[in-house]
């Protein structure tokens, strides 16, 4: 059988700020993109939330101590070479949330539902996301990429 590489990238560079008229303001940076990498035709390619070369993940800044509502819109799909998609997916434990932000101390959560986290002492938390490229048996070669967007908000 053969089977063509398909190099996938997933941007995660979106976030969103917000003010707070009584503390400094609520800001969301892209750290680190989520990347599927070569994949094959009809062979799920999952990359974990902790996994620290894939997994995607954004940066809070805030005010110490705050809860923050953190909100993904997550794409059903990637676009690829001459109109081609593949799908994706995104389970419940695909996401998590650190105040210590380290990846290897994670709070899961579903990406698919809005979550409540509260920054920490230093007014910082970090987001991480992973999900699975499902590439069809006859997938086209080529790169795909998509947005998923995180929106996060003081909670009060």
């Amino acid at each position: 059988m053969n089977r063509s590489l398909l190099p996938l990238l997933l941007v995660l560079l979106s976030g969103t700020t917000r003010l707070d008229a009584q503390g400094r303001p609520l800001t969301v940076s892209g750290v680190r993109s989520l990347v599927f990498g070569a994949v094959f035709p009809g062979v799920p390619r999952t990359i974990s939330r902790t996994d620290p070369a894939n997994s995607g993940q954004f940066d809070l800044t805030g005010n110490k101590n705050s809860q923050v509502r953190l909100v993904f819109t997550l794409p059903a799909a990637m676009a690829g070479p001459v109109g081609a998609t593949m799908p994706l997916a995104f389970g419940g434990g695909d996401a998590g949330y650190s105040d210590t932000q380290a990846i290897g101390s994670q709070v899961a959560f579903d990406p698919k539902q809005p979550f409540l986290a509260t920054l920490n002492k230093n007014g910082r938390g970090s987001v991480f996301i992973g999900g699975t490229a499902q590439p069809g048996s006859s997938q086209r070669a080529g790169p795909y990429t998509g947005t998923l967007t995180l929106t996060v908000a003081y909670f009060p």
